[in-house]
C-alpha cells in the first residue's frame, strides 16, 4: 500500500482545481448598448469587467465584476447628468470566450435649477477672474454636467496660484441634486485672498557674479507673485551652460507681510566639457565633429566653444567666445572666427571668416544683428577669383511647437538680410534677402500636414563676383528631395554656377502607424535661378519616421517627376521637424 503525507494528500487535492481554474480562464468581451460617444468611453473607463477585457478571466472573476457592473455604470453615468439609469445586463459563454452585454438606458437628465457662483476677496473685481465667471459654461434649466464645473474649479486654483493669491480657497464648492425632481443646485464661492509679490531672490552658489545672475530674474521685488515668472527664471537658468541643477523655491513660511522671498538653489556644472561625434546624411555622406567647451571662463559668465567638423564635402574649424547680458538682459554678444574648406559638387573654396553678432529677444522674435569680415577664395563654373568681403547683416526667427521633436502643431519663420558695399573694405556689392518658413498641423489624431517654402535673392550688378557661399543653390534632404545636394541651378559648360534667385516649397502628411513611427508621403518643387521666373524642379516621394531616442529620423526615396530618365534618390536625415 502506497502511503501519503498530509501535505502531499493536500497538494494532490488542490493541483486539479488549480489546473481546472487555469484552463477555464477565457478572454471577454464586453458589449455596450444605448450609449455613445464620450458618455460609451467614460462607461468603459469605469466599468470595472470593461477594463479586464484585454486578459483573460475565470468563471469567478468574471462574475464578481459583472454583478458590481450595474453600479459602475451609474457612476460614470452621473458626470453627465444621469443619475437614474437602468441598466440591463447579461454574462454568457461563448466561442471560447465570455461576451457580457449591457443595455443601458440612461433616464432623462437632471436639470441645473440654480446657480450661485462669484468670487470675493481682492481678486474679486478683476477681469481674469470675471472672465472665468462670464464664461462659465453652464447655465439655468443646462442639462447638468461634472467636467465644467471641475473645470471651472481648477482654473479658479490655477489663476489664483499663478497671480499671487496665495492664500485662495473655496468657501463652499458644491453640486446639490434632488434625485426626485431632476434638478441640481450649483454653488461656487472662491475667496481669493489678499495677493502676495515677490521678495528678495538669494541666490546659494559660488562660482559666478550674483549681480550677473540678476540680469536673469524677470520680475522686482515689490512686483504682484505670478508663478509663471518663477518658472521663466528657472528655465532662463537651466537654458545658461553654467548649472547643471536649478531649483526655484518659493519660500511662503519666510514672507514678510505679503513679500514672498525666493530662493534659488543651483549645483554648477563642471568647467570644461568635451564632446565628440559621428553622423551620415545622404547630402554630405559620413560626418565627424568635435567640440571643447569653457562654461566659465569668468564670474561675469563669459564663456566659450572650439568646434572641429570633418567631412567628404566640408573641413572647418571655429571658435566662439560669448558675452552674456550685452545690451539687454538675455542678449548675447559672441565673438567668433573660422575657416572652412567646402567641396561640393559645384564648387570650391577656402574661406576665412571674423566677425561678431548679438542676439537677444525682442517682441517674441530671436534678433541678431551681425557683422562679418570674409576673405573667400573660390572656383566655380568658369569663375575663380579672391573676394574680400565686409558683410552687416540682421535676421529674425521665431519658432511655436506643442513638441521639439515630433510636434502636432507648430510653425518657424526666419527671415535674414545681409550685404556689402564695394570699396568699403569689400570688391563687390550686394544685398540679400532670403525668408523660411515650415507650419506643422495635426490633420485628425495620428494625420499631419507639413508646409515648407524658402525665397531668396541675391540684388546685385556683379553676381559673377560673388563666392560660391553667397550664391543659391537647391537639391538635397533638406531642399527638393529626389535631386542631388545642390544639384539644381543655373549651369555654364554642364558645370553649376549657382543661382541669384531661390524659390523652394514642399508639402507633406504623414501618418502615425504606432507611437514611434509613421509613414509620409511628399512633393517638393524649386529650383535656383539667374533670373526670377519659377521655372522649378518637382519630386514625389514616400517616406519613414522613426521617432528615435536621439530625434526623428527621415528615410525617404524620391522621384524627379521634371527629369523622368533620372533614378529614385534615397534621403535620410536626422533633426527635429521645426
Amino acid at each position: 500500500m502506497v502511503r501519503f503525507s498530509p501535505a502531499t494528500l493536500a497538494l494532490l487535492v488542490l493541483l486539479p482545481t488549480t489546473v481546472l481554474a487555469q484552463a477555464a480562464a477565457l478572454p471577454i468581451r464586453v458589449e455596450i448598448e444605448g450609449v455613445t460617444g464620450t458618455v460609451e468611453r467614460n462607461v468603459r473607463a469605469v466599468l470595472g469587467i470593461a477594463r479586464a477585457d484585454t486578459g483573460r478571466l475565470t468563471g469567478d472573476r468574471a462574475a464578481r465584476l459583472h454583478r458590481t457592473a450595474e453600479e459602475d455604470i451609474a457612476t460614470a453615468l452621473e458626470p453627465f447628468g444621469y443619475y437614474e439609469p437602468a441598466v440591463r445586463g447579461t454574462l454568457r459563454q461563448e466561442g471560447g470566450r465570455w461576451i457580457a452585454h449591457y443595455r443601458i438606458d440612461p433616464g432623462p437628465p437632471v436639470v441645473v435649477s440654480s446657480l450661485d457662483v462669484g468670487v470675493r476677496g481682492e481678486g474679486a473685481d478683476t477681469p481674469p477672474f470675471n472672465d472665468l465667471i462670464t464664461n462659465f459654461e453652464l447655465a439655468k434649466g443646462d442639462t447638468l454636467r461634472h467636467l465644467p464645473y471641475e473645470t471651472l474649479k481648477l482654473d479658479l486654483l490655477s489663476l489664483a496660484a499663478d497671480s499671487g493669491y496665495l492664500d485662495a480657497a473655496f468657501d463652499t464648492a458644491v453640486i446639490r441634486v434632488d434625485r426626485a425632481a431632476l434638478s441640481a443646485d450649483i454653488i461656487v464661492r472662491f475667496n481669493t485672498g489678499p495677493r502676495f509679490r515677490f521678495g528678495e531672490v538669494t541666490f546659494h552658489q559660488e562660482v559666478l557674479d550674483e549681480n550677473f545672475l540678476r540680469t536673469r530674474v524677470p520680475f522686482q521685488r515689490g512686483q504682484p507673485y505670478q508663478l509663471h515668472k518663477l518658472l521663466e527664471l528657472q528655465v532662463s537658468l537651466s537654458e545658461d551652460p553654467y548649472f547643471s541643477r536649478v531649483e526655484v523655491i518659493p519660500e511662503r513660511g519666510r514672507a514678510q507681510g505679503l513679500e514672498v522671498p525666493i530662493a534659488v538653489e543651483l549645483v554648477a556644472r563642471k568647467n570644461q566639457a568635451y564632446e565628440a561625434g559621428v553622423g551620415y546624411a545622404t547630402d554630405n555622406g559620413p560626418r565627424g565633429n568635435a567640440s571643447a567647451a569653457l562654461r566659465r571662463i569668468n564670474r561675469q559668465g563669459h564663456h566659450a566653444e572650439l568646434s572641429i567638423t570633418g567631412s567628404i564635402l566640408e573641413q572647418s574649424a571655429s571658435v566662439q567666445y560669448m558675452i552674456p547680458a550685452f545690451g539687454h538682459p538675455k542678449g548675447v554678444l559672441t565673438l567668433l572666427a573660422g575657416y572652412a574648406i567646402l567641396n561640393p559638387v559645384t564648387s570650391d573654396s577656402r574661406t576665412w571668416r571674423l566677425g561678431a553678432r548679438l542676439a537677444r529677444p525682442r517682441l517674441g522674435w530671436r534678433e541678431t544683428f551681425s557683422i562679418t569680415y570674409q576673405r573667400e577664395a573660390f572656383l566655380i563654373g568658369f569663375d575663380s577669383a579672391t573676394t574680400t568681403l565686409l558683410i552687416p547683416g540682421a535676421s529674425w526667427e521665431r519658432t511655436r511647437s506643442d513638441s521639439r521633436i515630433f510636434p502636432s502643431r507648430g510653425i518657424r519663420t526666419r527671415l535674414d538680410l545681409q550685404g556689402a558695399v564695394k570699396d568699403v573694405l569689400s570688391n563687390a556689392s550686394f544685398v540679400q534677402v532670403r525668408a523660411s518658413g515650415k507650419l506643422i498641423h495635426s490633420l485628425g489624431s495620428r494625420m499631419r500636414g507639413i508646409v515648407r517654402a524658402e525665397v531668396g535673392r541675391n540684388f546685385t550688378k556683379t553676381f559673377r563676383e560673388l563666392p560660391p557661399t553667397l550664391r543659391f543653390f537647391a537639391g538635397g534632404d533638406q531642399s527638393v528631395r529626389g535631386f542631388g545636394y545642390n544639384a539644381l541651378g543655373p549651369r555654364e559648360a554642364k558645370a553649376y554656377i549657382g543661382g541669384a534667385n531661390l524659390v523652394v516649397a514642399s508639402l507633406e502628411a504623414d501618418f502615425r502607424l504606432m507611437p514611434r513611427w509613421a509613414i509620409a508621403v511628399f512633393t517638393d518643387a524649386g529650383n535656383a535661378t539667374l533670373d526670377w521666373s519659377l521655372d522649378l524642379e518637382q519630386s514625389i516621394g514616400a517616406g519613414i519616421r522613426w521617432i528615435s531616442p536621439i530625434g526623428l529620423v527621415r528615410v525617404d526615396v524620391a522621384l524627379p517627376v521634371t527629369e523622368p530618365d533620372n533614378p529614385m534618390r534615397f534621403h535620410f536625415s536626422i533633426g527635429p521637424d521645426l
